[in-house]
């Protein structure tokens, strides 16, 4: 295995948590926005 290769995997596992992370805090936003349940409609 070559030395290199751990910054350049860390790296991509930061963005791909960083990813994950942010689509998970916009489909909540979404949720929370137009789908909220017990919402009174008058």
């Amino acid at each position: 295995m070559a030395k290199d290769t751990g910054p350049k995997a860390r790296k991509g596992m930061i963005s791909f948590v960083i990813t994950i992370l942010l689509v998970a805090l916009a489909l909540a936003a979404i949720y929370m926005i137009g789908f909220t349940p017990g919402e009174t409609n008058p």
